[in-house]
């Protein structure tokens, strides 16, 4: 392998290494609490950078270590893919039962907060000291809605960071077929089927 061709390698390990470390931190953190369309932007501009950066290896035999190169970068993209889902999924799952759900428990946690006689004078203790406008049952029901606000978010993110799992697992395989065929045609000679190749092995 020349020098330059090592080089481009290097810097296609380099986008692989970086998105997976930025499409995982971006899952780990972004999984607390409701998913909003700041993750999806982060998915993409991920997918971006792994677009702009890595270079399928063109030119070798599909070796396992290419075929293990493929998987990551596959299974990276996937992760990244799934950022850009995961408030797609969110909306979906929230017009399930299970988001009716969510729903439910968020108007409880509120019901709960404004009928607490302790967190009632908590809202008049808040007036009187000038932390809050206006009467205390305005502040208390100011809270009731930022509660119910903050449950439903957890609840809707919580569910959706379960079922994640699939989309990620299918874009992943999907994204390993193809770039293992694009590897293997390339590979071949002109005008003659990648399986047809002298000396090519299967990919099974």
């Amino acid at each position: 392998m020349s020098a330059g061709s090592r080089t481009d390698r290097d810097v296609d390990r380099a986008a692989l290494l970086g998105t997976a470390l930025a499409a995982v931190v971006a899952l780990t953190f972004g999984g607390q609490g409701e998913w909003d369309w700041l993750a999806a932007a982060t998915g993409i501009a991920l997918l971006l950078v792994l677009a702009a950066f890595f270079r399928l290896p063109a030119g070798v035999a599909p070796t396992p270590r290419v075929r293990a190169e493929l998987a990551a970068v596959s299974a990276v993209a996937a992760l990244a893919a799934t950022l850009v889902l995961a408030p797609v999924l969110q909306a979906a799952l929230d017009a399930t039962d299970a988001g009716r759900t969510c729903r439910a428990s968020a108007a409880v946690a509120a019901g709960a907060l404004e009928s607490d006689e302790a967190r009632q004078r908590g809202a008049e203790v808040a007036v009187a000291r000038g932390d809050a406008e206006g009467p205390a049952s305005e502040a208390l029901s100011r809270a009731a809605r930022d509660e119910e606000r903050t449950v439903l978010g957890n609840c809707l993110g919580t569910l959706t960071s379960r079922w994640l799992w699939a989309p990620a697992a299918a874009l992943a395989a999907v994204g390993y077929a193809a770039a293992w065929w694009l590897v293997r045609r390339r590979h071949a000679p002109d005008g003659a089927p990648p399986g047809e190749r002298p000396g090519s092995t299967s990919p099974m």
